[in-house]
């Protein structure tokens, strides 16, 4: 048992406890620990495929926005890898996601305070010491027990498995988030189905189609797209349209009534859960080459099509998938060799968390955790420690939520609240919109 209380816990190691952890190494007056049940840090690693980038700016480090001058930069991981004039002449601001994934490992193994190998079991409230335990277990099966004043929650999500998908046993039918471990399996496939109308369906699609050559192509091999929305639509990329993703929106929208955030964030679907323009121009630039002299392309698409089921077909051996044209309501069926699920993700919060509820933690009335404006969840009880929330549902802080941008400013306002002062100036006026009334507008009485 390590009997010395910590100042905060944070459990689960994603790029914004790893930007949090980043921003207190340098206040040591903070006794901070980070716990990860993965033996190393890996973001999406099933998704880290050549091409692929981030669809934000470098700047969305783990520390730029709130802290430009800090040693763990995404600038100075350039400097110090010998890439700054490289870096120079790339002349981009969204870099490689694999670049991405390792600045953040490089960052990581400078950082004491984070512990990988180590998953959470329990954590519960001591009313009476006013303070949060924390049991866990190392990989070697040693149990560990921390006490700690305030928690950090990153526990991120977990991939969205719909029905069709949790049913299915096929080794070649699986969640995007398995794609590059897939890739060599689905190269040996005659026919390979992606599910889904996102950037991760895109790129699983783009990363297949260019792997195709002509010659498989005659011989009958080919890419089945389907999604069941009306088409294949970009995500938000105009510059106006993109300050939603501002600290500006995120006070704003958090200013609302939940029931009027909840209606707000149902409908801003394409704001984020689109195809970023630059994949959608290289598929289609792709189609558009390949399909000269009326050549076929490899690639067929299917909007408006929902799958309802998948099962082998005993007699052709192939994979069925049954599917609803949603908007003709005619049913029909494919058959394929693979199917790639980019369904999305969804939060997954663990059970011990959920405990807290009631006794420790106030809710809603869908029964959800209270995300107040200061990321922390509102208690219900008189104790004084705090639960700061990352990456809620984006209907607690707005869809910016999720967003690397947001990362290190909502760490910043964590910090602030942990040292008691303003050590990081939080940014005003981050967008040129004003989202509630103007100041000089009269209300009607």
């Amino acid at each position: 048992m390590n009997k010395k209380i910590a100042d905060i816990i944070g459990i689960g190691i994603g790029p914004f406890n790893l930007g949090l952890a980043a921003l207190l190494s340098e206040h040591r007056t903070i006794q901070a620990r980070f716990l990860e049940r993965k033996h190393e840090f890996q973001w999406h690693k099933g998704l880290l495929l050549s091409g692929a980038t981030l669809q934000v700016p470098f700047f969305a480090d783990l520390v730029t926005m709130a802290d430009p001058c800090h040693t763990l930069s995404y600038l100075n991981y350039l400097h110090q890898h010998d890439r700054l004039y490289q870096f120079y002449y790339y002349e981009h601001f969204l870099i490689p996601r694999v670049e991405y994934n390792h600045y953040c490992r490089w960052a990581a193994t400078q950082l004491p305070s984070c512990h990988f190998g180590e998953h959470v079991d329990d954590v519960t409230y001591d009313a009476k010491q006013d303070h949060f335990v924390i049991d866990s277990t190392l990989a070697s099966g040693e149990k560990k027990q921390y006490r700690s004043t305030n928690l950090a929650i990153g526990i991120g999500t977990r991939p969205n498995i719909p029905k069709w998908l949790a049913e299915s046993n096929h080794p070649l039918v699986k969640h995007a988030a398995e794609f590059a471990s897939l890739q060599q399996a689905l190269a040996q496939c005659q026919k390979v189905t992606v599910v889904g109308s996102g950037q991760s369906a895109a790129e699983c699609v783009l990363a297949l189609l260019r792997s195709l050559t002509p010659t498989q192509v005659a011989a009958g091999a080919g890419i089945r797209w389907i999604s069941r929305s009306a088409g294949f639509h970009p995500m938000e990329s105009s510059k106006l349209g993109q300050e939603c993703f501002t600290p500006a929106y995120m006070q704003y929208f958090q200013s609302l009534s939940r029931e009027k955030r909840r209606d707000i964030a149902g409908n801003q679907g394409l704001l984020y859960k689109g195809i970023s323009c630059s994949t959608i121009a290289d598929i289609y630039d792709l189609l558009y080459e390949r399909s000269i002299g009326g050549k076929p392309t490899g690639l067929s698409l299917h909007p408006n099509c929902e799958v309802e089921s998948i099962a082998k077909n005993i007699q052709s051996g192939a994979l069925e998938i049954k599917c609803l044209h949603t908007q003709l309501a005619q049913r029909f069926s494919l058959e394929t060799d693979a199917v790639i699920a980019a369904v999305g993700y969804v939060h997954d919060w663990p059970q011990w968390l959920t405990q807290l509820k009631g006794s420790v933690l106030a809710t809603d009335s869908n029964d959800d955790f209270i995300v107040q404006e200061d990321f922390t969840a509102l208690r219900c009880d008189a104790g004084l420690g705090r639960i700061f929330i990352q990456n809620s549902e984006i209907f607690q802080q707005g869809i910016g939520s999720p967003d690397l941008g947001i990362g290190a400013n909502r760490n910043a306002v964590i910090i602030n609240q942990l040292l008691g002062c303003e050590v990081y100036r939080i940014a005003s006026g981050t967008a040129f919109q004003t989202y509630g009334i103007p100041e000089d507008a009269l209300l009607d009485r």
